[in-house]
């Protein structure tokens, strides 16, 4: 394979494009480093040449040898599936098995050639795949064969001098005619005819052709030699000549139908040896004039029914062409009887055009429905000189006169060949790519190809566009930078002359953006093609943008962290553990000692939180900038002397007490991580809660506060803190404190942690709140909860005296510990002393001794955080049972006792009524009351807890009470009270229905509907003083009753008083009438009720008394004046209520006080007036106490 592979690069194509390769690499090579594009060279670099000239090279030889390789593998394919074919072993039954043996050895030695050897000829294709194939058909005896094998082609592959394997008496199957032009199969004449074993011959045949479209998809054959001899066609019957055409046409559809394309044809009528005088005429030609066309050739522009004409037109010159010959064939011979059948030749050949014209039409007859063949034309041959001429034009001359025909010598068979080479090479093997192609296959391998090379497109677009791009990216990355640079360099200088965070932002930011600017790449592939400059350019700004960090941020930051120090070092002695902290981190950043990187995040955050506390944006910049220079911290610079000296001597006069402990409070729940106490967990789900969100507290107690803190972490670290702080110190410079300084820190330490202790739990547990409730179940809950001895209420008491009550710890008697706690007591002194005894175990007569010595009179720090709470403590204390809060708890039941009995009433609201009721009228001896002077007792929290349980729930009792009596006034009074007052007169003033006296007296006199029902069931909740109502307000509350029904039940009792204030149970109202005003125009003036008329005339007041109602049916109210010319006006009402109606319509008005009233009637502006002054301060005439009347539809 690989010699046949140098073959091919050693070819004039190859070597020229080798060259041409070649002569491009030496001009890229000295030149393509000069090669600049905006000022850039990407080529400059020889390695990259050198690397892109090697892959044009290699990529050319990969091309070159996988189109090798494909073609290779083709050609073995095609040829092993030639070998495994059962066509080629399986042998006509005529053969003998000697015979067949040695077909086959031939033929596969043939093959196995083929597989591994090039075939090259003038168009120096390298395989036999890639060579034209022409498949020659034709019925058995046409001499195929013949034409193949005195063609005088070339075979270079001729097995013992033989070109094909041949059979014996004909072709049995197929033989392969391998030239160096061409592959031509000569076919078996019975693939043709199928005339004997039809279906053997079919089922070969159509394997054949299958084995062909399987191996050359694209181009099964390139043509087709369809092989007849003249004389079948000129000597047969006209039956036999259409059966023979009908056959070859079938071949060809079948072709066709196979390949699925369109295939030239070559008709050769061969054996025309035959014809007489073929031999005489033409055997003095010479060799080049035998390889010449003796035929007709088609053009392919015209339309295919033209056949026959065009065969017509060719033969008729063909004819002609041989009679211009004639004459000088005849004279050059000197024999008569040739000289005769010379003569007679063309005239022969000629007799045959009508024959052969019809042939040639029914073999290529035009059908619609089927796709016809190419004929390309029509061709005369001759491959060997055998058998004996027929002479047509004699024999019918001899049988039209009667005579014998002539008898024709048979021809000795001397082998040349006529017609046959150029017919090959320059017609059949020159048309090689006029075939057709499967239309399926192509369009496939069309798509295939164009996506191609629309991917090879697509990629060479892409390739130069990335190039270009990055190019463009990287130059203009350049210039941005160098851009980015300048800015960076006037900030800068700005920045430098007033440096702080704020001047110095602009500079940073410019610097993180010339390093974020060239972040990133385009990747191996434009680092190697040398278009990208990001790398190159990152690596000096992230350079450049760390330089300016250490530069300028850092040194800011210290700046100001300095001046914080000499601050401090000249305030007062409250910021001694601030003092501290920054000159601790101002050590850090200026000499790397010690250094901590969180306590260096929080130093900046701080300052940037000064900086930038009203601008986000800013903030958020300058925090990644620090973020940045903490990872390239720490770094070694020269602190200032004067600060660190002048910090240090102000830390070492007096002890930050406060300080010491902050910071205890600080690493208590940081560094330590002491469990705190929730409040909200101690309670639980309980009817308990922690207010903070009302209150604005913490239900957290810190674990500082607690007993473990108080025990385990104050006590005993106390002494460490107070040591570490005031003693050997890297940040004071190994100065310490004298022993009374220490006893003073230590005396301060514990004052602030008694009072934080007790405030911490007194705010928790102040928050506490027992839930609301809005119903007696729910209240019933919250009493069954806290009656329980178990109560959550109890269990946060005794949190409360578990962590507060902190007596001396029970040590242990006698052992080394004394000794040693004794000591140490002795050297320390005062409270610190104390604690170091206490801390190292001391025994407890050494810890008493401890505080006689060392505190004097100052108490132990748990009393008094004891004494802050020891009244809760009392309650949950098993040694004070008197006042224990197991006496709240049974009143909780109490109360309990009392819901549960209303709750499960059968009437919850009327047993609720029942127990308030009974309550308003003695409230002295029930639960509530005894609640109530149990809280008042209590301290907080408990009081208000108490207090609050026993007002809610007895206001769920009123509320239940109300509930009821509302409903009973829905149901007693409402619907009774509007069917009786609904639109009616006086309550409806303008109304023209009235209400009954009947209805009214029921409604309104004393023990009436509304008498009555007040009476009954609001007399204990209502305080009446007068004619006003108002609603007794005990200890949960009143009923709620509202002031609008309060203010209608007030009405009610007026009109009862104006109606029925004798007693009666009908209504009644006494009152006088007395003139008042009679205009002198006026003859006199009259009022009359009834029966009793009062007359004026202008003459002495005197007064009339009247009674209403002066009937019980009905009656009539008029009011008259006379006037002097005899005319007259008169307002006359009827009905119970007619002189109300009259008194309403004559402008009734109040003169002086409730009682006295004037009403007046006018005619022509002659106006008469009367004075009505009731029996009673309570008036009944006064019409707005009815009209303003309602029965409330609730309560």
């Amino acid at each position: 394979m690989l010699r046949t592979y140098l073959v091919t690069l050693l070819r004039p194509t190859s070597l020229i494009i080798l060259l041409v390769l070649a002569a491009l690499s030496v001009v890229f090579w000295l030149f393509g480093g000069t090669l600049a594009i905006k000022g850039v060279k990407p080529f400059a670099d020889a390695s990259l040449r050198v690397y892109i000239i090697i892959g044009v090279f290699v990529f050319y030889l990969l091309v070159t040898f996988l189109r090798h390789l494909l073609a290779r593998r083709a050609n073995a394919r095609l040829i092993n599936s030639m070998l495994a074919n059962d066509e080629l072993v399986s042998m006509g039954s005529d053969f003998s098995s000697g015979e067949i043996e040695i077909i086959r050895e031939r033929f596969e030695k043939t093959l196995k050639t083929l597989r591994d050897n090039p075939v090259g000829g003038r168009r120096k294709r390298d395989f036999i795949y890639d060579m034209p194939w022409y498949i020659i058909i034709g019925p058995p005896g046409t001499g195929k064969t013949t034409i193949l094998r005195n063609s005088g082609l070339n075979f270079p592959l001729a097995v013992d001098g033989d070109p094909a394997l041949q059979g014996i008496g004909g072709t049995r199957n197929c033989d392969w005619w391998i030239s160096d032009e061409a592959v031509l199969i000569d076919t078996a004449g019975r693939y043709t005819t199928q005339d004997i074993n039809a279906g053997i011959d079919a089922a070969a045949w159509n394997g054949f052709l299958g084995l062909l479209k399987q191996h050359r998809r694209r181009r099964p054959i390139n043509g087709v030699l369809l092989a007849v001899s003249i004389a079948d066609v000129v000597l047969a019957s006209d039956a036999e000549r259409q059966k023979q055409a009908e056959t070859l046409r079938q071949r060809l559809r079948e072709l066709h139908r196979t390949f699925g394309m369109r295939l030239p044809v070559y008709l050769l009528f061969t054996k025309c040896d035959l014809i007489a005088g073929f031999e005489e005429f033409f055997d003095e030609t010479q060799e080049e004039e035998r390889e010449q066309i003796w035929g007709m050739t088609f053009d392919r522009d015209h339309e295919q029914m033209t056949f026959g004409r065009q065969f017509e037109s060719g033969f008729t010159d063909l004819v002609a062409r041989l009679e211009r010959r004639l004459p000088l064939k005849l004279a050059a011979e000197r024999s008569n009887s040739r000289r005769c059948r010379i003569y007679l030749f063309p005239h022969e050949f000629g007799s045959m055009a009508s024959t052969l014209r019809g042939f040639v039409t029914d073999v290529f007859r035009i059908n619609r429905s089927e796709a016809q063949p190419l004929l390309r034309g029509v061709y005369f041959t001759s491959g060997t000189q055998e058998g004996t001429p027929f002479d047509r034009l004699l024999g019918a001359m001899g049988r039209s006169f009667s005579l014998a025909p002539s008898q024709q010598l048979p021809m000795s068979g001397q082998g040349k060949a006529f017609f046959i080479r150029k017919l090959l090479t320059d017609i059949i093997f020159a048309e090689q790519n006029l075939v057709g192609r499967n239309t399926k296959l192509e369009r496939r391998l069309a798509t295939a190809r164009y996506s191609a090379y629309a991917a090879l497109v697509v990629f060479t677009v892409a390739l130069s566009g990335f190039w270009l791009y990055g190019l463009s990216a990287s130059l203009a990355q350049i210039k941005q930078t160098n851009d980015t640079a300048d800015t960076l360099r006037d900030r800068l200088g700005a920045a430098n002359l007033n440096r702080s965070l704020n001047t110095i932002l602009p500079a940073l930011d410019t610097a993180s953006a010339l390093r974020d600017n060239v972040s990133g790449s385009f990747g191996w592939f434009g680092q190697i093609v040398g278009i990208d400059a990001r790398p190159q350019l990152a690596s000096a700004a992230g350079a450049t943008y760390d330089n300016v960090l250490g530069q300028f941020l850092l040194p800011t930051v210290t700046r100001r962290l300095q001046t914080q120090v000499q601050l401090l070092s000249s305030s007062g002695d409250n910021n001694n553990l601030l003092l501290r902290d920054q000159l601790e981190t101002y050590l850090m950043l200026t000499t790397g000692q010690n250094f901590a990187k969180p306590k260096v995040e929080q130093e900046f955050a701080k300052q940037n939180d000064a900086a930038f506390a009203l601008n986000p944006a800013d903030h958020s910049r300058m925090d990644a900038h620090m973020e940045h220079l903490i990872t390239l911290l720490p770094e070694r610079t020269q602190p200032d002397s004067g600060t660190v000296g002048d910090a240090r001597e102000r830390l070492s006069r007096v002890p930050p007490a406060l300080d010491i402990y902050r910071r205890m409070v600080t690493d208590a729940d940081r560094r330590y991580q002491l469990t705190p106490i929730s409040i909200v967990n101690v309670l639980g789900t309980s009817v308990l809660r922690a207010d903070t969100a009302a209150l604005g507290g913490n239900s957290v107690i810190p674990g500082f506060y607690t007993k473990n803190g108080f025990y385990n972490f104050f006590l005993p670290r106390l002494p460490e803190y107070i040591r570490n702080s005031t003693g050997t110190d890297w940040v004071l410079g190994n100065n310490a404190i004298s022993n009374d300084a220490y006893n003073k820190v230590a005396q301060q330490i514990v004052a602030a942690y008694v009072k934080d202790y007790i405030a911490s739990w007194r705010s928790a547990i102040g928050q506490v709140r027992v839930i609301d409730f809005d119903s007696l179940s729910r209240a019933q809950m919250v009493l069954q909860e806290l009656s329980n001895p178990q109560s959550p209420l109890t269990a946060l008491l005794n949190e409360v005296r578990e962590n507060t009550e902190l007596p001396l710890p029970a040590v242990k008697e006698g052992g080394a510990a004394d000794e040693a706690a004794s000591q140490a007591a002795a050297k320390v002194g005062g409270p610190a002393g104390l604690i170091t005894a206490v801390a190292g175990e001391a025994t407890d007569a050494m810890a008493k001794t401890a505080i006689s010595t060392a505190f004097g009179n100052a108490p132990w720090p748990g009393t008094p955080i004891g004494d802050a709470f020891r009244p809760l403590n009392s309650l949950v204390d098993p040694q004070n049972p008197l006042g224990s809060l197991s006496q709240v708890q049974q009143l909780f039941g109490d109360m309990l006792g009392t819901v549960a009995s209303v709750t499960s009433a059968p009437d919850p609201s009327a047993a609720a009524y029942d127990f308030i009721a009974q309550r308003a009228k003695s409230p002295i001896n029930d639960s509530f009351s005894k609640l109530g002077a149990q809280a008042a007792t209590k301290p907080e929290p408990v009081r208000s807890m108490v207090s609050f349980v026993s007002k809610r729930t007895l206001d769920q009792l009123m509320r239940q009470s109300y509930a009821y009596i509302n409903g009973r006034w829905q149901q007693e009074v409402v619907p009774a009270c509007n069917n009786i007052l609904a639109d009616r007169y006086p309550f409806a003033l303008d109304s023209q229905q009235e209400v009954s006296l009947q209805d009214f007296s029921d409604l309104f006199k004393p023990s009436g509907i509304i008498d009555k029902f007040f009476t009954d069931y609001l007399t204990p909740f209502v305080s009446v003083r007068g004619r006003q109502l108002t609603e007794l307000a005990g200890q949960g509350g009143g009923l709620g009753l509202s002031k609008d029904s309060l203010a209608q039940f007030a009405r009610a009792q007026t009109i009862r008083d104006a109606f029925f204030g004798a007693g009666g149970t009908t209504p009644q109202a006494k009152f006088t009438v007395e003139p008042f005003f009679l205009d002198p125009k006026a003859l006199k003036s009259s009022f009359i009720l009834d029966d009793a008329e009062l007359d004026y005339r202008h003459g002495p007041v005197r007064g009339q008394d009247f009674t209403w109602p002066s009937k019980l049916d009905s009656s009539t109210a008029t009011l008259r004046i006379n006037l002097l010319d005899g005319t007259s006006q008169t307002l006359e009402r009827t009905g119970n209520w007619a002189v109300f109606r009259m008194l309403s319509n004559s402008g009734l008005a109040n003169v002086k006080g409730q009682d006295q009233f004037v009403f007046s009637i006018a005619k022509d502006k002659v106006q008469a007036s009367f004075r009505l002054k009731a029996g009673s301060v309570t008036n009944p005439f006064n019409l707005d106490l009815y009209s303003s009347f309602r029965c409330p539809a609730a309560l």
